[in-house]
């Protein structure tokens, strides 16, 4: 069940106190004994075996000698996921692999945005430990080298096809890139109908499918060898360009293909399919932003309201959740307005796009941005205060 933190293969340079575990191991004595595993050395770090309850405090002493903490989660005792919580909160530098027994999906996404670098299952074997330790690699490897903070993930959905989301996935992104705040990439997860390449001009050679494809040799080379990259300096990965079933990837391929994105670029765009998967959920989890674009008519807002609606029953509907209403008319023109949408959702709207179909309409056909045609218009304007609103998002969740 792994699903983080695959090391950049440049990054070797990592230590491991072996007299102390770089490792530490904390069980309840039931899963001791099931774990087919023993202190000793695997995937190169030290191991230490813990034997505590799954919901009594962790020893600091433990924690001080652990490069590296995987710890067992209980999901049925509250007292278990606060200790994860405060472990995480004293430590948020620390990387921590939750370890949990016939874990359901909701139960993995919520670990995932407590903060757990990873989740393994119970009882633990050795494979499934050395697997975990080397995609964990990177972030020991960060910590040991004052490495910054992993970069920003914002997730672009949409409530119906045609509604604008690549586009404003795109646009968006392009703008971000230009900035100059660090490096920027995105992503097109959508495996039957991308067009995110298409819409920024580009015929990339490489994409999605080799990066899905290369598995455990995914790197930091890879990665950038697979991107395409615009003149505002924005790097693509395009979607395959072939239709593939969107149940053929795994949450553990897309982890390990965004969370090394987020280890080598500030900010992540991520163009999300219109149809739901187990691996676009857990995506979702993992987002700091999510925008959802919503146009301002029945069938759009009427599957809007079933997207939240999912949305909330996976328990990742927050403050990161944002609409985006895309095609906004004056207000002459219109027979549904902004406050109708807010209360037939039952979510505020964060922001609206300015309706200029013409201009976008050319943009996307030439494969250039909107300020290329037309300098200063309304709808870049728009775009501009999203990625305002999803930095001070991002700022309030780091605090």
């Amino acid at each position: 069940m792994g699903v983080v933190n695959k090391n950049d293969s440049r990054q070797r340079n990592w230590t491991v106190r072996k007299e102390d575990g770089s490792v530490q191991i904390v069980l309840s004595p039931v899963e001791i004994t099931a774990a087919e595993i023993a202190a000793g050395e695997i995937a190169g770090f030290g191991v230490a075996m813990n034997m505590l309850a799954a919901t009594a405090p962790l020893p600091e002493e433990i924690v001080q000698r652990g490069q590296v903490l995987i710890v067992e989660v209980d999901p049925g005792a509250d007292a278990s996921f606060k200790r994860l919580a405060a472990l995480r909160e004293a430590h948020a530098r620390l990387p921590v692999i939750a370890a949990v027994r016939n874990a359901s999906i909701p139960v993995v996404r919520a670990l995932l945005q407590s903060g757990v670098n990873d989740v393994v299952a119970l009882p633990l074997t050795g494979a499934d430990l050395r697997s975990a330790l080397e995609r964990i690699r990177g972030a020991v490897d960060a910590g040991h080298h004052g490495g910054g903070i992993d970069g920003r993930v914002i997730s672009v959905i949409k409530s119906v096809g045609g509604v604008g989301a690549t586009m404003l996935a795109t646009q968006a992104a392009s703008l971000h890139a230009s900035r100059g705040v660090g490096e920027t990439c995105l992503f097109d997860f959508d495996l039957q109908f991308g067009n995110a390449a298409t819409f920024l001009g580009l015929q990339p050679q490489l994409g999605l499918a080799d990066l899905l494809e290369a598995g455990a040799r995914v790197d930091g080379d890879l990665l950038r060898s697979v991107m395409a990259r615009t003149r505002t300096g924005l790097n693509v990965v395009a979607a395959p360009p072939e239709i593939m079933p969107l149940e053929s990837v795994s949450a553990d391929q897309v982890f390990d293909v965004v969370d090394l994105a987020t280890r080598n670029y500030g900010t992540v765009f991520a163009d999300l399919p219109g149809n739901w998967t187990n691996w676009s959920l857990s995506l979702i989890a993992r987002s700091d932003v999510v925008l959802l674009v919503v146009e301002l008519t029945i069938a759009s807002l009427r599957q809007a309201q079933r997207q939240i609606a999912l949305l909330r029953s996976q328990g990742v509907v927050d403050g990161r959740l944002q609409i985006v209403v895309n095609r906004v008319q004056k207000k002459l023109f219109r027979t549904i307005d902004l406050a109708d949408a807010e209360r037939a959702l039952n979510h505020p709207v964060a922001f609206s796009i300015a309706n200029d179909f013409p201009l976008v309409s050319a943009a996307l056909d030439q494969g250039v941005l909107l300020d290329d045609i037309k300098p200063k218009n309304r709808i870049s304007r728009d775009i501009g205060e999203i990625l305002d609103g999803c930095s001070e998002l991002v700022r309030q969740g780091a605090g």
